[in-house]
């Protein structure tokens, strides 16, 4: 029997103290609860933010009185410090800890996500608690996932997870900001997307992370659409065990009714574009209306230095995206064919599903910037 897979966040704000710093206490609890909810059966991926937190005190260095540049020497030397914490809490629980750094690159080409769902089997596989932050070192922005919680999402896509769990220091999702307002009311449950929900989101939160309720909501809609549920609680001992058994905490977004094949939610939320094909008319038509694979006849003109297996955009004469698809030929070798004209058709893209296209005005509300 299939083993339920579980990816579990933790932001800055349950894991940083009064001074700014990563509190060993506060990461125990979440080693422990991590634990416990292995020992239940479950396979668990722990995205943990902290790293910058970790590293501001040693290198001298405020919260939020930082350059860019500072903030990446934190990560550097705060990473390795916040693994070392988290191997010292799992190690009286048997449990060895692996460190995984990712960027967009990771996440966005088809191969490189098949090579990182085998590594992270392999890891569950033999027992390891894979503890997964995004690479902020090294990643310039065209390469940023932005926020753990964008990042929790996509592994939990990419990685064929049941539950998606944020944990933070609010104990669900509020239809105001309950710091702010006093009447501000827990919504335990959400079925349905709203632009009033996505308004409620508010602001990002704390200092020291780089989410807030807005992006978890953003996490939340990414997982739900792939059919994983997600729950946003707070930080506490038994939260997990209290989710797991389908306790009344925090707040459950329930997975989508009818949710589309994984491929295609990582296309739209987890890929970026390398590049575009203009399709004409009859192309474009059955694109969007039947739902067809573009032939090569009904390409007109090509842009972007994309190769085969990259993700491109797919748009009328007048430059709309209708779509996105896997290239299965080269820019180069699609601009040959355009200037030739006279090869026989041959499949150049396999085409997403209507209902995972990416139009090109998105929903009011909608609030998703990925991708």
């Amino acid at each position: 029997m299939k083993r339920l897979r579980v990816v579990v966040k933790v932001g800055s704000s349950s894991l940083v103290g009064a001074d700014g710093g990563v509190e060993a206490g506060r990461l125990g609890l979440v080693a422990h609860e991590a634990a416990s909810l292995r020992a239940s059966g479950a396979e668990v991926l722990l995205v943990s933010s902290g790293a910058v937190a970790a590293g501001l005190a040693p290198l001298g260095l405020r919260p939020g009185a930082v350059t860019v540049a500072e903030r990446q020497a934190a990560a550097a030397v705060g990473q390795g410090r916040l693994v070392e914490a988290y191997r010292e809490a799992f190690l009286p629980l048997g449990i060895e800890v692996a460190q995984v750094l990712l960027s967009r690159a990771e996440l966005e080409h088809p191969s490189r996500v098949r090579h990182l769902r085998a590594a992270l089997g392999a890891l569950l596989r033999h027992g390891a608690m894979p503890i997964v932050n995004e690479n902020d070192t090294v990643a310039a922005d065209e390469l940023k996932i932005g926020d753990n919680d964008t990042l929790a999402a996509l592994l939990a896509v990419v990685a064929g997870a049941d539950l998606l769990v944020l944990l933070t220091d609010i104990d669900g999702f509020y239809d105001q900001d309950p710091r702010r307002a006093s009447g501000a009311q827990r919504i335990d449950v959400v079925e349905a997307w709203t632009p009033e929900l996505q308004a409620a989101a508010g602001r990002p939160g704390s200092g020291v992370g780089t989410g807030g309720m807005r992006t978890k909501l953003s996490a939340a809609r990414i997982a739900t659409a792939a059919g994983v549920d997600t729950v946003i609680a707070r930080t506490e001992r038994g939260v997990l065990r209290r989710v797991l058994e389908g306790e009344g905490v925090g707040t459950r977004f329930r997975a989508h009714p009818d949710p589309g094949p994984r491929h295609q939610v990582w296309l739209r939320y987890g890929a970026r574009p390398r590049g575009r094909l203009i399709l004409d008319d009859g192309a474009a038509q059955a694109v969007q209306e039947r739902q067809a694979s573009l032939l090569l006849p009904g390409i007109k003109d090509c842009r972007g230095a994309f190769q085969a297996g990259d993700v491109v955009e797919l748009a009328t004469t007048a430059d709309r995206v209708i779509a996105r698809g896997t290239a299965m030929l080269g820019a180069q070798d699609l601009m040959r064919w355009l200037a030739q004209q006279d090869r026989p058709a041959r499949r150049a893209v396999r085409v997403v599903q209507h209902r995972t296209m990416v139009m090109a005005g998105r929903e009011p509300g909608d609030g998703l910037e990925q991708g």
